[in-house]
């Protein structure tokens, strides 16, 4: 999911979020931030919780999503923030679903508004694009589309790009650089974990904001996924 005006987006995405796989370990949830062309199965749901802390301030998320009708993933999420209070709703699609040593392509649309303000944020469409290599050993995504900041009538494009590396049927590593039109960029590198293969995954990301001089802006966050049959 693509970083919008606000420092941080839940990987839903938060910014994410989205299975196409029956694996925790075959998506791009949770740690990335980069989306992936996959959905939830038909009838089945996750939430993912984060926390996330920079040199600014803190935010804690919490995303349920449920695949509704077989074809769609719906999602809704909610921060809260020491500047900031956020909501999130998400609809995802995919077009050609993700097959091993294969390729898939989807459509992701998502506001996300500040609380208090109604619904009038910052409106996107992505269009996630994702590879499967080695047996899905490494999962490649590349992620094109556009960002509405409704409050000051701008329109930006969004883009990233980032990779899943499975280390064992537990672990992976997962390594991405995303950005905005006029928000800059940033690179991250995350870690995740299945307690229980299928169902609970916790997971870490660190990353930097990209600058020419001196140190980027910083965060860190620690998250989990639950997810039903």
């Amino acid at each position: 999911m693509i970083l919008l005006n606000t420092p941080i987006r839940p990987r839903a995405a938060a910014a994410a979020c989205a299975l196409a796989l029956s694996s925790l370990n075959a998506h791009a949830g949770r740690p990335m931030t980069v989306d992936d062309a996959a959905i939830l199965l038909p009838g089945q749901c996750q939430l993912e919780t984060y926390a996330l802390h920079d040199a600014q301030h803190n935010e804690y998320w919490a995303t349920p999503a449920c695949n509704v009708g077989g074809t769609w993933e719906l999602g809704a999420g909610a921060s809260l923030g020491s500047n900031a209070h956020y909501g999130r709703l998400q609809a995802k699609t995919v077009f050609k679903p993700l097959q091993t040593d294969g390729w898939g392509i989807g459509l992701v649309l998502a506001d996300q508004f500040r609380s208090g303000r109604g619904l009038d944020g910052d409106v996107s469409v992505n269009v996630p694009l994702s590879v499967s290599l080695r047996g899905d050993a490494v999962l490649v995504h590349f992620n094109a589309g556009m960002v509405r900041a409704q409050a000051a009538r701008i329109t930006d494009a969004s883009w990233g790009t980032g990779a899943e590396f499975r280390l064992d049927a537990r672990n992976s590593l997962t390594a991405e650089v995303f950005g905005q039109q006029r928000n800059g960029s940033r690179y991250q590198f995350g870690i995740a974990h299945a307690l229980i293969p299928d169902r609970l995954q916790i997971d870490a990301s660190w990353g930097r904001r990209m600058t020419t001089r001196g140190a980027g802006e910083q965060a860190i966050t620690l998250g989990m996924v639950l997810q039903t049959n």
